[in-house]
């Protein structure tokens, strides 16, 4: 995988660039490295001597402005141009350190004082890792990134080899902006894409230890990693040594040593990873400073070494927070250690915070749309151009990788946009779900698209999904019951068909919607249901609000009148308290607070699904028999779950909503009887359509006439499944 870095030097630089005559050695870690230096234009590469013809994981990459060498009186009186790229083996400190003391070549160094500034500041640092250069903005402004990023895809690397690894909101901001949040690389999801990322952080710096290699440059070295380390006391005595000094010989670039050397928000180069805050460097770090002078000063054998080892090694165990913490194996290993990986363990998230809609999509190659119009011609933003297939006429740009399916979605958004109008950004996402939650390539059954307009204050979202069958038949027919009974009143959003081939079947066989606002209602956070201050807005955590959870048991009710109105039903399954229902909250006038507004239906799959469509009284008999125990078992878990309000409240709170819709959507029907009557949409007679139609039709006026009789049963068997003990309020 690394071939393809290689052929970017290989092709990109060292062909066309200018050698400069001789060499700067360096000495880090004890090693004399030798180091050449290129230049192409008014760009500069330093290389350490052959790196282009082997290029290894985790190989450390520096990128920075001239600029940042040069002392500001000397910018204002010209201007500097051009930027430096740095590739050595081991660490950033390697090469980064000596470019900013003066040791290669003409480079200017800043002032002393400045250098840490430079370091934190203006150096973007970045890793060589698969087919990919993986860039860490640490604390480099966005603006740093961005221009060190355009940089590489003006020498010829493409964009999708160009990965910002760091979740920075402003960021992120711009990277969606251009449509490219897919450059920003996706937090897992979970424990096998976690064991990937931790496998594919994997590095070594200059001895045979084995560390997890984390966004911000800090470098972990676990329990099972350590005792892998110390193994090689019997085996290769010298190698163990070699490890000793790189994490406690002081040197130029560490003099204090690695385990001391500072790097990123109280983590140093090197750190224990599981061990408690401050114990490692209470107890730990003495004990490796005390083996490596005791190396140094005495004949230390083989023996003596693998006693004070064991110490060190005991003493970690002993101090890590959790005894998984030290088994590689275990869940708490994988997920506390990605979390320090990946950078998430500096921000303000808990372990223990449910995952968002939006954390549960990964972002696809797609399009940058042009942000310009000069006189009749299109311009691309700065960068857009690069890696990129440009169609004039639309004004975009598509991105390298964008596959077939995203280019239909983006079509079609596009014939939406009014003439004058035109579109500012848009990013593609696939969804993940329980059901399908490995990582995904682009094959999944829903995507979203997120695009914003010149004439829209408010970014637009569209689902789009695949059909269960692969026919146009099918297609008409999803679309036809959803167009039908959006009429009747039921919460379903608008649908269409989405035209294109698939290249498999070559069908239609995709639609797309609006993304309903909310949370699905199996799924809402704690903090909806909380109380609130109706002055301030500030949730009250330790008291649940009663009129939310009344208004919330109306509407699930209402979902469940819905539900039996479609006579939704897949393979003996009703669908309902899946997921599949959205709540949307909003402000309540009449509450004067954020309440449940509406709940809308997300899927049609198994819509007008049940077996039996004779229009007798034993046929509504079984239906009641299916479906209500189901309802009832739905609400007694919700009652269960928010004891705040009195069981029976909730029971009489759910009948009310499913009363009230059930009578809505019937005047509904009605009032325009001979419409609904009369509808005979063209669809294979395969489906049945009409059939199940006027069965459905039907079933709804005897839905509102049962309603004393559902009632009865409701409570029954709320009773049964709630049980008789009854919570106090």
């Amino acid at each position: 995988m690394l071939k393809a870095i290689e052929t970017f030097l290989k092709t990109q630089i060292i062909q066309k660039a200018t050698r400069r005559p001789g060499t700067v050695k360096a000495t880090a870690w004890g090693k004399e490295r030798t180091f050449c230096c290129f230049d192409l234009y008014d760009d500069t590469f330093i290389f350490e001597e052959g790196i282009w013809d082997d290029v290894q994981n985790k190989d450390p990459v520096v990128l920075l402005p001239k600029t940042a060498l040069r002392a500001t009186e000397e910018v204002g009186r010209r201007r500097v141009l051009g930027n430096i790229m740095m590739i050595s083996t081991g660490n950033h400190a390697i090469t980064s350190l000596p470019l900013l003391s003066g040791a290669f070549w003409d480079f200017q160094p800043p002032a002393e004082d400045l250098r840490g500034d430079v370091m934190r500041l203006e150096m973007v640092c970045a890793n060589c890792v698969g087919d990919t250069f993986e860039l860490s903005q640490r604390e480099v402004p966005t603006a740093g990134l961005v221009d060190m990023d355009e940089w590489l895809q003006g020498l010829g690397c493409p964009m999708s080899k160009i990965v910002v690894v760091d979740r920075v909101n402003e960021t992120l901001e711009h990277y969606r902006r251009r449509g490219q949040e897919w450059r920003i690389k996706p937090l897992a999801w979970t424990l096998d894409e976690m064991e990937n990322a931790l496998r594919g952080s994997l590095c070594r710096m200059h001895s045979c230890i084995r560390y997890y290699h984390n966004v911000k440059g800090v470098h972990f070295l676990s329990l099972p990693n350590l005792l892998d380390w110390g193994a090689k006391i019997e085996t290769d005595y010298p190698e163990f040594l070699r490890g000793l000094s790189e994490l406690a010989a002081t040197t130029p670039e560490a003099p204090e040593g690695n385990l001391l050397l500072k790097k990123y928000h109280g983590h140093h180069e090197i750190e224990f990873f599981g061990a408690m805050p401050g114990v490692a460097l209470r107890q730990i770090v003495p004990l490796v400073h005390d083996l490596h002078a005791y190396t140094r000063k005495t004949k230390c054998s083989a023996k003596d070494a693998r006693e004070r080892f064991d110490a060190i090694a005991q003493t970690l165990r002993s101090a890590l927070a959790h005894p998984d913490l030290g088994n590689e194996s275990s869940v708490a290993f994988k997920e506390t250690l990605y979390r320090n990986i990946t950078g998430e363990v500096y921000t303000d998230q808990h372990d223990s915070m449910s995952r968002a809609f939006d954390d549960m999509r990964k972002a696809l190659p797609g399009a940058t749309y042009a942000k310009m119009l000069v006189g009749k011609t299109l311009f691309t933003p700065r960068g857009a151009q690069s890696s990129a297939v440009y169609n004039p006429n639309r004004g975009r740009s598509l991105h390298e990788g964008v596959d077939a399916r995203t280019v239909a979605i983006l079509d079609a958004v596009e014939l939406d946009v009014s003439p004058g109008d035109r579109i500012e950004y848009a990013n593609v996402y696939e969804i993940r779900s329980a059901s399908n939650d490995r990582a995904l390539a682009g094959d999944g059954k829903t995507r979203e698209v997120v695009y914003k307009t010149e004439w829209n204050p408010l970014p637009i979202r569209v689902i789009e999904k695949r059909l269960a069958l692969k026919s146009t038949g099918y297609g008409a027919y999803t679309i036809a019951r959803t167009h039908a009974f959006r009429a009747l009143g039921i919460a379903f959003g608008q649908h269409r068909m989405l035209a294109r081939q698939d290249g498999s079947a070559g069908a239609v066989h995709y639609f797309t919607r609006m993304r309903y606002p909310g949370e699905p209602f199996n799924a809402l956070p704690p903090s909806s249901f909380c109380d609130r201050d109706p002055m301030t807005g500030k949730y009250n955590a330790s008291r649940e609000s009663k009129d939310v959870v009344r208004a919330l048991a109306m509407l699930i009710g209402s979902a469940a009148a819905e539900n039996m109105i479609l006579k939704k039903w897949k393979d003996g399954s009703i669908r309902f308290a899946e997921g599949k229902e959205i709540v949307e909250f909003g402000y309540d006038i009449h509450h004067a607070k954020q309440m449940p507004l509406r709940i809308w239906l997300c899927s049609v799959r198994g819509t007008m699904g049940w077996p039996d469509r004779a229009r007798t009284e034993s046929n509504l008999d079984a239906i009641l028999a299916f479906y209500i125990p189901q309802y009832a078992r739905a609400a007694a878990e919700y009652a269960r779950r928010h004891p705040v309000l009195p069981r029976q409240q909730i029971a009489e709170a759910f009948l009310d909503g499913f009363s009230g819709r059930t009578r809505e959507v019937c005047w509904n029907y009605t009032s325009s009887r001979e419409l609904f009557d009369a509808y005979e949409p063209k669809i294979y007679k395969d489906f049945q359509f009409q059939d199940k139609w006027r069965f459905a039709l039907w079933a709804l006026e005897r839905q509102k006439e049962l309603l004393p009789r559902i009632g009865e049963l409701f409570r029954e068997k709320f009773t049964e499944s709630a049980g008789a003990e009854e919570p106090k309020p």
